[in-house]
């Protein structure tokens, strides 16, 4: 009887540890992943990192290599302060922070200004102080460049891939940049150290005038972290020049502060969607898309996703509560294209899904694969309707031109997508990839034996209706699915053994169950004793007399001088008046 209460106390933990994984995962909005809870077990994305969606290094004479993390953040390296920092490239927003440790030593020039941004949904991002300090990437320096040190943050998928920070690569109005907001409300237009990096960069004197900037986002066969790919400001990689004659994609409003344009068309397998906006003025069966380099996936319509998903062949879809799922075959070969300039961009089948964490139900462990596109509808309120992120970007070289200067004045912004993808090549490489991937995961189940499973441990789970879609293809890979016999779709994980199944159930958990509710009801005295010190600390606590948090003492404090915009030894000379202390970290 130990043995079944322990067993019984751990599947209760365990379901209690799921709701709450599946409640935090689900909080946010445009999460990579489907986090589908059931009595045995959840899905989850093999990278397993949860990564939250952002927005919302170049050299003068050639290209960065950047990093690829797991297929989740692309980043760069940088120096502020003397001291290197390794930043996500972030096309979705403006601003440059850093979250400062303990490796080596760097000196800024904090001031008193607190920003805090916001991202996604606005339910995470970072806190902290507006700093300024000497900024390097590859060959390209600015003396004084502003960024936010960052205090406190809530935005998952970074650190955790050995990530210190974030490059914001979009427009540099005020709208966008809470940084710059903050710092010419204070100092005025002339502190162009407010400016964003790129803004910095494009100024500068002997900038050949390009001002764009171009990304080739490579990809990782096997899930581990890797190089290559190129990052470059102001001139095209050698193997993608090319790009220089594909279709200008207007910025679409033109003078908005995002890199959003006008999406023609998506077809899958060949077949054309129908596409309506939600924008308002939009034009007709055009979407207004936002490319962002910080969204690891995509976030699409609705209808949309329905309609792309249900055409792939195999493909099943269920939901939960308010969440809809969509699985699909792993080594579906699939093509996807999307439709910018009259130039149609496929997808490689890859991107369309994620491989999940290993699953448990009917005592048996599997592996599936969840659609990598979200759903939502909420965009169109923001002037957009379409986030396409890395699983988009990783098919095309994209450039994104700010609008070239002429002497006087910038031109229109407008970007240019080369579409890197060849379908055959992509169709062949599945499963190789794929088996690479899931060498040492459990076999794959099929979609649709998988919700057959997942409805008998969880009544709540139903089947949504769907477009009928071609049959799957037979599995030709070494993670093709393993025949599960139908009555495992009965089993459930909590069964022990066939003699114990052949006990009734008061039984076999009856004393478990008046042990645990024993357990708990000591807890909730403990729990209850606890509540009652702590308030009682509170209140001799507030009796006493307190000091601020943390705050920064002004090297100088007199009035800062009135100065132009002139050159770096002016910058110098304002921030030294204008009330910082210096901090190294």
């Amino acid at each position: 009887m130990k043995c079944e209460s322990l067993s019984l106390s751990f599947l209760i933990v365990l379901a209690v540890w799921t709701s709450w994984v599946t409640a935090t995962s689900l909080g946010f909005r445009r999460i990579p992943q489907s986090s589908i809870s059931s009595a045995g077990g959840s899905l989850l994305p093999f990278t397993s990192a949860v990564v939250h969606p952002l927005g919302t290094s170049g050299t003068g004479s050639g290209n960065n290599s950047i990093n690829n993390h797991l297929d989740v953040r692309y980043s760069a390296n940088i120096t502020l302060g003397g001291k290197e920092f390794v930043v996500a490239l972030d096309t979705g927003s403006t601003d440059l922070w850093v979250l400062p440790d303990d490796r080596g030593e760097g000196r800024y020039n904090i001031t008193d200004l607190s920003v805090q941004m916001r991202y996604g949904d606005g339910s995470y991002g970072v806190d902290g102080k507006i700093a300024v300090a000497p900024f390097q990437m590859g060959t390209f320096n600015v003396s004084q460049q502003a960024f936010l040190h960052v205090d406190s943050f809530t935005v998952r998928g970074l650190k955790e891939l050995g990530i210190d920070g974030l490059l914001g690569l979009s427009f540099d109005f005020v709208t966008a940049s809470p940084i710059n907001r903050a710092v010419t409300a204070r100092w005025g237009q002339n502190a162009t150290w407010g400016n964003s990096v790129l803004k910095n960069i494009f100024s500068q004197d002997g900038h050949n005038g390009s001002n764009f900037i171009a990304l080739d986002l490579s990809r990782t066969d096997d899930l581990e972290d890797t190089d290559g790919g190129s990052f470059s400001i102001g001139e095209y990689a050698e193997p993608w020049k090319a790009v220089a004659q594909a279709p200008k994609l207007s910025q679409y409003p033109q003078g908005g502060d995002r890199w959003t344009t006008l999406l023609e068309g998506i077809s899958v397998g060949g077949t054309p969607l129908n596409l309506s906006s939600r924008v308002r003025n939009a034009p007709e069966g055009r979407l207004v898309t936002l490319l962002d380099t910080g969204d690891p996936t995509a976030v699409i319509p609705l209808n949309v996703r329905n309609d792309l998903y249900s055409r792939i062949p195999g493909a099943v879809t269920f939901t939960q509560g308010e969440s809809r799922t969509w699985l699909i075959p792993c080594n579906t070969t699939t093509i996807v294209e999307f439709t910018f300039g009259g130039q149609r961009i496929p997808i490689h089948p890859l991107d369309l899904s994620f491989v999940s964490e290993p699953v448990t139900l009917g005592g048996q462990n599997y592996t599936a694969c969840i659609a990598a596109m979200d759903g939502s509808d909420a965009l169109a309120e923001h002037g957009f309707e379409m986030s396409l992120g890395d699983i988009f970007l990783r098919n095309v070289y994209s450039v994104y031109d700010f609008g070239d200067s002429n002497g006087t004045a910038a031109g229109q912004p407008f970007m240019q997508l080369l579409a890197q993808t060849d379908p055959a090549n992509a169709t062949a490489q599945v499963a190789s990839i794929r088996n690479r991937t899931m060498t040492n995961l459990p076999p794959e189940i099929d979609p649709a034996k998988l919700v057959e499973l997942l409805k008998a441990e969880d009544p709540t789970i139903q089947t949504a209706p769907s477009p009928a879609a071609p049959a799957a293809p037979s599995p030709s890979c070494n993670c093709s699915p393993t025949p599960v016999p139908l009555s495992a779709a009965s089993l459930s994980k909590r069964q022990l053994s066939s003699e114990q199944e052949s006990r009734s159930p008061m039984e076999k958990y009856g004393p478990a169950i008046l042990g645990l509710l024993a357990v708990n009801a000591v807890i909730g005295i403990i729990l209850l004793v606890l509540s009652v010190l702590a308030f009682m600390q509170r209140r001799e606590l507030a009796r006493r007399p307190t000091r601020s948090g943390p705050h920064y003492v002004p090297v100088k404090s007199h009035a800062t001088s009135d100065q132009g915009a002139g050159s770096s030894s002016r910058h110098d000379d304002q921030i030294s008046t204008m009330g910082y202390s210096q901090l190294t970290v």
